[in-house]
């Protein structure tokens, strides 16, 4: 098997970095200033137990890949950029896919375009500022990766995926209900936007609690299930967040978009899925809404992330949600 990642940021290049030290068949899929950064020193990983450097096989997405039998796409790219992702790279749909997203939307955009699509639900603390560095803040295990068939089912593969991930040091479960894991996840990822706006303090404030509890209430009217806390965090045993030596460690991953200049936010996906699972199910949504449109204005401004205070973002989001 060849994991072919898509996207060597946070997630894709701690986890491509972590198979090319553990010496197994990994090719980045990247672009830009990484891809450049990549080429001209290799992907540097920092840990808290240790820093390494890695060459592993690169290419460019905007040019022709030479896809083999075995190869598995896997999906590390925001899922507002998904869809041009994978049309860029045109893998034959014969290639599975395994979304290593953030959300519940990339795996239906991935089966528009594979015969047989796996959902990666993954809980890693990783950060991607600089070209060629990559950061994980866990260890000795850098993160969690539970997978499953799309829709459900354990499917013929999430078993060997896992068993490469396994390898390269990481902690994985395979899950036939893996949707129910990920929308756990969004619920966590519900604070997303928040963060970004007015820093970390505001991932646990009243408004992230707010924006969960809406979208609890969205899932049980639709009759969608998702794990419980009790479930979430049982997951979790033997997996601890440390910190880097000499490093500081920024936001999450919407955090690190808007720090990096993007021009588009994930939070059409995450704090939009829950307002679009109001509209269809008649449940108020109106601070996932709020927090949807003030990410988007903070991306049309250029803002820097966590310039708000939590006053002020509950001002804002108060005033955005009022009849």
């Amino acid at each position: 098997m060849r994991l072919v990642i898509l996207g060597a940021g946070a997630i894709g290049g701690v986890i491509g970095g972590m198979l090319a030290r553990a010496k197994r068949e990994v090719v980045l899929l990247a672009r830009g200033a990484q891809l450049e950064a990549i080429r001209a020193g290799g992907l540097r990983v920092e840990t808290p137990d240790d820093t390494f450097t890695v060459h592993p096989a690169l290419a460019d997405v905007h040019e022709p890949f030479a896809w083999q039998d075995g190869d598995v796409l896997a999906l590390a790219v925001k899922t507002q950029d998904a869809a041009a992702a994978l049309r860029q790279v045109a893998a034959p749909r014969r290639v599975p896919i395994v979304c290593l997203t953030n959300g519940v939307e990339a795996e239906r955009i991935a089966l528009r375009h594979a015969d047989e699509v796996y959902g990666g639900c993954v809980k890693m603390p990783a950060t991607y500022l600089t070209p060629g560095v990559v950061q994980v803040w866990a260890a000795p295990v850098p993160g969690l990766i539970d997978l499953g068939r799309y829709p459900d089912g354990a499917g013929d593969l999430a078993d060997p995926i896992a068993g490469e991930l396994i390898v390269a040091g990481f902690a994985c479960e395979v899950r036939p209900q893996i949707m129910k894991w990920k929308r756990a996840k969004l619920l966590s990822n519900l604070a997303n936007g928040a963060e970004a706006l007015a820093g970390p303090d505001a991932r646990a404030c009243d408004v992230a609690d707010r924006a969960r509890a809406e979208g609890r209430a969205c899932f049980a009217a639709a009759g969608l299930s998702c794990a419980s806390e009790a479930e979430d965090q049982a997951s979790r045993v033997g997996y601890q967040s440390r910190p880097i030596a000499g490093a500081t460690r920024s936001g999450g991953s919407t955090w690190q978009s808007l720090a990096r200049g993007a021009t588009e936010l994930e939070t059409d996906y995450l704090n939009g899925e829950i307002a679009m699972l109001g509209r269809l199910h008649g449940v108020p949504t109106p601070v996932n809404a709020a927090l949807q449109e003030l990410a988007a204005e903070a991306v049309r401004a250029r803002r820097a992330p966590g310039t708000m205070s939590l006053d002020e973002l509950r001002a804002r989001v108060t005033r955005s949600s009022s009849p």
